[in-house]
């Protein structure tokens, strides 16, 4: 991987994270406490919200799964060992921060939940309640930082990557192709998210028959075309939302929104940091916080949703504050103690980042 590619990937990947935590910003209904439902349908603060954080945000995710792919498949030949030696890294990777965040998280619920001025926000069951099977879903299917589903889902992955290898090879495009229908009429596997079967395949099919393609640099006319109607179409899709129409058309739009958007945020990397492939970014300490972010806004994130809610009340001009303060506050803080904790106890937090 040339020096172009493998600062592409950091900056893409930091800024995806970035949305992904304003897509968990989404306030339109929160359960303050059992008592106290905030929901608003209507206005100019859930047009705005329905705009990035169903419109704008919902490329992060393909994003990921596309390049995690593509790290995961290239060099890789067929034989047995290459897929040992790749599984192995993502013990430490995937598996061992995914189990050591989902603990922290019942830890956390826990000790906050034994706080009797704030027990009544949790609406949901105690962790004190829980029975040992309860525990066990939840540490290892159902994590309280419920993004993690996406480690979750790479690790089933990185299981099937032998047959997803031979299968490429075999059906090549028309996989991504079969695929892509797939995720299109919402035709969920029981295993594992469409979204990240079919994005996790087209980062495979890169490596294996489109390794060029990923290289190629967007010229600036492919950018602005791609951006313009990026947001043209999740713009129509938002709007055709807000006045409650077909579900199944808002949903077809808002598939091609998403294809659209991803070859976009590729190409808008072009477009803006031509020269960061020959000279790291004074910003480029950051990038090295994306999986702390990812791993460390939630539950913080809801948190300070219900804390500002409870604190400011309600209102579509209340609702539209938070929506962006709480993920700005929950993105510094992450990084910060991110940084903190790098400083202080490497070794730990190498073990909560799996060494990245």
């Amino acid at each position: 991987m040339n020096n172009y590619l493998s600062l592409k990937l950091k900056v893409v990947s930091f800024f995806a994270i970035i949305l992904v935590v304003f897509l968990h910003s989404y306030n339109l209904i929160v359960k303050v406490n059992a008592d106290h439902v905030i929901s608003l349908n209507k206005g100019y603060g859930p047009f705005i919200q329905e705009l990035i954080s169903q419109g704008i945000t919902r490329v992060a995710v393909p994003i990921f799964f596309t390049i995690s792919g593509y790290l995961f498949f290239l060099g890789l030949k067929g034989s047995l060992p290459e897929f040992k030696k790749k599984m192995r890294k993502r013990v430490k990777t995937l598996v061992l921060p995914y189990l050591l965040w989902s603990i922290l998280g019942i830890l956390l619920y826990f000790v906050l939940q034994s706080l009797p001025v704030i027990q009544h926000y949790f609406t949901k069951k105690l962790i004190s309640e829980y029975s040992v099977i309860e525990l066990f879903e939840t540490i290892f299917l159902n994590p309280i930082p419920y993004q993690f589903w996406f480690i979750r889902d790479l690790i089933t992955l990185t299981i099937l990557s032998p047959i997803l290898f031979w299968l490429l090879r075999f059906f090549k495009i028309w996989l991504a192709l079969f695929l892509i229908v797939i995720w299109f009429y919402n035709l969920d596997f029981i295993i594992v998210a469409n979204e990240a079967l079919l994005f996790f395949v087209i980062g495979g099919y890169l490596v294996l028959h489109q390794q060029g393609w990923i290289l190629r640099h967007f010229s600036s006319k492919e950018t602005i075309i791609l951006s313009i109607s990026w947001i043209a179409i999740i713009s129509i899709k938002t709007t055709l939302v807000h006045f409650d129409f077909s579900i199944i058309a808002t949903n077809i739009i808002h598939k091609f929104g998403i294809l659209i958007g991803v070859l976009a945020a590729w190409g808008i990397y072009d477009f803006f940091v031509k020269r960061m492939e020959t000279k790291e970014s004074k910003l480029s300490i950051l990038f090295s916080f994306t999986f702390f972010i990812f791993a460390f806004h939630e539950p913080i994130l809801t948190i300070l949703k219900k804390g500002f809610f409870s604190i400011l009340g309600r209102g579509e001009m209340i609702s539209t504050i938070i929506y962006f303060a709480a993920p700005t506050i929950a993105i510094i803080s992450s990084i910060f103690i991110g940084y903190f904790l790098k400083k202080a106890t490497p070794q730990f937090y190498s073990l909560l980042t799996g060494g990245r």
